[in-house]
């Protein structure tokens, strides 16, 4: 059950300021916060040209002149990565425009997530070390490796650290630049960049220096939006410019191996979105350093060799099939350990010995928004006890790590996931009685309870093709910029039907003032088959979409929850 939020009705003066403007959108805006001109036309029409001088970074002219000097003095640089879709793609825009730039000879190393782990190492360090080069790039990590950059230099590398992790209680000390729009002191405005983001901005500053082509970086923004969604960061400022952008790059990529993955999962949608990073080619990016290593994703969405682009879209695609399956084993064994703690902690802990430590972040998710409270997955590796954890909100993860980071041989994440390591398994019992103590004196009762925001009522005869039209500006969607809720209350059903080979999909005709419209439910009819028939009347939250079927294009309300009255 959830509690129904429905937002504040806009006052009839904004409506009077902008009488050109549908109605609907401006609840919308103004529920995002958005009221001013200027913030709505950045909003709804999004700029390239509106992007921050990356030069705002404090340390960006450092990073640039370090580049310049390994070019001029033939330098081998060394990309050094992450494991996720972030770390995927911030590593390869970053080795591309390195090349870009005329450095000759550019490596790249992702550690492996099981054997080594987050962020930099010793071993790694000798590796790029004894491949002769001088400079290592960090991105999507770096923030909290502390000993790790003290080492790095001991061993006579130069590091550039570029990360969007939030600061820990110690900084490394004698980078060549840092760029990391959380850390104190950053003059760069805009703080929610995914590492991509940031990375993108490194590309952006090298591009300009380096006299390279105006506008051609903008053929990583295919790599920015898929990485900005793959890590879940608002699509707000300037990552809404990255997705927009991107998405037009994206929907005619001319990277091979994203042609090849993209072809491998037969996507029915002519045009690809949001939804279809986050749902379907993250989760394939993910998977490859989810259960064998990320160099499988890397190589994919480098190469233009079609017979290599085809063997590895395949490939991961097998992969993300076996993560499903490994994710629902490993969510129903950690379930049965979370079940008997609901009723007495905020903070949910399942262990296991042989879960892979790539998939424990998915079930801490899964986790979380069953039960709706913060939860920690931990499993046995080769680095000790590991885990992933996921938050609600209200609830800072990450810092609630850092308040019991004397358990703790590593951690580092955001407000809403984080990952760790603990020094050893006699600490466990007191690092989970330390966090529920520090749950039990921030999260209040009613935060344990799921809310749904719903953004304003419509009747059913306000939801017309121009409504439609008006929405179409509104996006895109995600994080930050969830896709509108609407709410209708007191409808008749008028009739229903099932749908599907196994008839687990519901599709009602609804009737209220003389209107009428579909409204779909999908994996619905489970729950409600027998208890919803023709002449009930129902409160309903749903968003608008647009069924197209046959050449035939319909409205459609895709049905988020229902009330029975």
């Amino acid at each position: 059950m959830r509690n129904w939020n429905i937002s504040e009705v806009i006052v009839a003066t904004l409506i009077a300021e902008y009488p050109d403007m549908h109605p609907v959108i401006l609840q919308l805006l103004a529920n995002r916060g958005i009221t001013s001109k200027s913030e709505i036309g950045a909003f709804l029409n999004p700029r390239y040209e509106d992007l921050c001088d990356p030069f705002l970074f404090r340390d960006m002219q450092k990073a640039v002149d370090r580049v310049a000097c390994a070019r001029e003095k033939g330098e081998t640089v060394f990309v050094y990565g992450d494991y996720d879709a972030d770390g995927v793609t911030s590593s390869l825009i970053m080795v591309e425009t390195l090349r870009a730039c005329g450095i000759k000879t550019v490596g790249i190393y992702i550690p492996h997530r099981e054997k080594e782990g987050y962020g930099l190492h010793t071993g790694s360090i000798d590796y790029i070390a004894e491949q002769g080069a001088t400079l290592v790039i960090v991105v999507d990590s770096g923030t909290s490796s502390v000993s790790e950059v003290a080492y790095a230099v001991e061993k006579g590398l130069d590091v550039i650290v570029c990360d969007h992790h939030e600061e820990p209680k110690e900084l490394p000390q004698g980078l060549s630049a840092f760029l990391n729009p959380h850390v104190r002191g950053e003059t760069y405005p805009f703080k929610n960049l995914a590492a991509c983001g940031v990375v993108f901005k490194f590309s952006q500053a090298l591009w300009k220096s380096f006299n390279l082509p105006s506008g051609q970086e903008k053929w990583f923004l295919d790599l920015v939006a898929i990485g900005t969604v793959a890590d879940m960061m608002d699509l707000v400022g300037e990552n809404r410019i990255f997705v927009a952008f991107g998405l037009t790059v994206l929907n005619k990529t001319k990277r091979q191996g994203l042609r090849s993955l993209i072809s491998e999962m037969q996507i029915k949608s002519k045009t690809l979105g949001t939804y279809e990073i986050g749902f379907m080619i993250a989760p394939r990016l993910n998977a490859a350093g989810r259960l064998d290593h990320a160099n499988t994703a890397y190589t994919l969405l480098e190469t233009q060799d079609m017979a290599v682009a085809s063997e590895f879209a395949q490939s991961l695609n097998q992969t993300n099939v076996a993560r499903q399956s490994e994710t629902v084993r490993i969510f129903n064994e950690a379930k049965e350990q979370v079940s008997s703690q609901v009723s007495k902690n905020k903070v949910l802990v399942a262990v296991g010995a042989d879960w892979p430590v790539g998939i424990v972040g998915l079930v801490s998710g899964r986790i979380t928004e069953k039960f709706w409270r913060p939860s920690l997955v931990i499993t046995t590796s080769e680095k000790g006890l590991v885990g992933s954890g996921r938050s609600i909100p209200g609830f800072n993860i990450t810092d609630a790590l850092s308040q019991a980071s004397e358990y703790l041989e590593r951690f580092g994440g955001h407000e809403g996931a984080c990952g760790f390591t603990i020094k050893s398994e006699s600490m466990l019992q007191d690092f989970i009685q330390k966090l529920n103590q520090i749950a039990d004196a921030t999260l209040s009762q009613e935060a344990l309870v799921k809310h749904l925001t719903i953004d304003m009522e419509l009747g059913l005869e306000q939801i017309d093709w121009e409504l439609v039209s008006a929405l179409d500006t509104f996006g895109p969607y995600g994080i930050g910029n969830p896709s509108p809720v609407f709410a209708s209350f007191g409808l008749r059903v008028a009739d229903v039907f099932l749908m599907g080979a196994e008839k687990q999909h519901m599709r009602i005709k609804l009737e209220q003032h003389k209107a009428t419209h579909q409204a779909v439910l999908f994996g619905f009819s489970k729950h409600i088959e027998g208890t919803l028939n023709q002449g009930d009347l129902i409160d309903m939250a749903y968003s608008i979409d647009i069924n197209e079927y046959h050449g035939r294009r319909d409205i459609q309300l895709k049905v988020v929850a229902i009330k029975k009255l």
